[in-house]
């Protein structure tokens, strides 16, 4: 066996074994979860923050989700920066429909955020009226239970934070598909099994309930304003605060139904490159968290014979993860595409280096360190926001 076989192999190996050991936590973790009864008990208002552009895929079933919600008090707070977003059309149609329900409608936004999100969350945050604030995107969807299912995450008053685990739903087109696999795979999968193994919170705005108590502590949004991946700097600062996080057992749904190529590059290279800057020292590590690349670096050497069985094994992995947490199983067709998908993001991990700056509603920024949105003048830019409120 040749040096570079040897380093192949004992890459390959180290890959497959670490996906094997996320597999056996994350089942160990959802057991426990399944088998712990009671509940702590826990009662508190809920305020849904929910801003708005533009109508994603199945926007209408996305929100009618939360008019759905079992919980009281609950209070629906909805926000667009423009007034003409049809997205709003939506909301009041809903909300006509459900009178009973406690709704609002913000319109507009603070434009000196770099982060046009963030600039709708704080417009939106004054006008929450209960103790538990649920930072919700555009795509999320609910089941009925869902607060009832995270809230008593919060019956340890130290607790400052929640969030869930994050699967992608949906899928109508093979960008889509791809997309919501590598959704469920990394934050979901990957991301429970990183928290169980070293403690460390990969927090997702899909589903990130606060304690108004530990927002006020930090100042609001105020320190995230400018940030490209807000939602995981919040954490940090609530952390930094001395509140504990939380990760729940309920995952939360994310829609990617119809998205093109073009979409997919966007958003990954958008994200991959935050993550880069961000925890530059776990960046690496994404590469020996995917398996195929390097089974399929066999086919080069003397143990070719080993690559099929090791692609195989991951695949069944992350066909078996994928279902426990959907709830339901993948489809053939898409779990096909486990190895295209696979491919594409190893390949995207190098591309991320080539981004340098964003296009953000018409304006450049650099991204800077910590994922800081640093305003650029006339800066070549490639557009990785096709939804500033996704």
């Amino acid at each position: 066996m040749t040096l570079a076989t040897a380093c192949v192999v004992t890459v390959a190996a180290a890959s497959g074994g670490l996906y094997a050991l996320a597999w056996i936590l994350v089942h160990g973790w959802s057991a426990w979860h399944r088998r712990r009864r009671p509940r702590p008990e826990f009662r508190a208002g809920v305020s849904v923050l929910k801003p708005l552009c533009g109508a994603d895929d199945e926007l209408e079933r996305n929100l009618l989700s939360f008019f759905r919600l079992e919980h009281e008090p609950l209070q629906l707070v909805f926000g667009a920066a423009d007034p003409a977003d049809p997205a709003l059309d939506i909301v009041r149609r809903l909300a006509s429909r459900h009178p009973h329900r406690d709704v609002l409608v913000v319109v507009g936004a603070d434009d000196s955020a770099a982060s046009p999100k963030v600039g709708l969350l704080e417009a939106l945050l004054p006008c929450a009226r209960h103790e538990i604030v649920l930072l919700s995107d555009s795509n999320v969807r609910v089941v009925p239970d869902e607060v009832a299912r995270v809230l008593p995450c919060f019956a340890d008053p130290r607790v400052g934070m929640v969030h869930q685990p994050v699967v992608g739903i949906g899928e109508h087109t093979l960008p889509a598909a791809v997309e919501n696999l590598h959704y469920t795979e990394f934050a979901g999968f990957l991301s429970i099994a990183a928290t169980v193994l070293s403690g460390q919170h990969a927090v997702n705005a899909k589903g990130q309930w606060v304690r108004r108590g530990a927002l006020a502590e930090i100042g609001d949004f105020a320190g995230v304003r400018d940030h490209g991946a807000d939602d995981y700097m919040l954490s940090r600062l609530v952390l930094a605060r001395g509140w504990r996080l939380r990760l729940a057992a309920e995952p939360v749904r994310t829609v990617q139904a119809t998205w093109s190529w073009r979409q997919l590059a966007q958003r990954h290279l958008r994200h991959s490159s935050l993550r880069r800057r961000m925890v530059p020292w776990a960046y690496p590590l994404e590469l020996l968290l995917n398996p195929v690349p390097w089974a399929l670096a066999l086919l080069a050497t003397d143990l070719a014979w080993l690559s099929a069985p090791l692609v195989a094994v991951k695949m069944m992995i992350e066909i078996s993860a994928a279902g426990l947490l959907r709830g339901r199983p993948l489809a053939w067709r898409h779990a096909a595409a486990i190895p295209l998908k696979d491919l594409l993001y190893f390949a995207g991990w190098f591309a991320s280096f080539a981004v340098r700056t964003v296009a953000w509603r018409g304006k450049s920024y650099a991204i800077g360190p910590g994922g800081r949105l640093e305003p650029v003048e006339s800066a070549p830019a490639v557009d990785l926001a096709t939804r500033p409120a996704a």
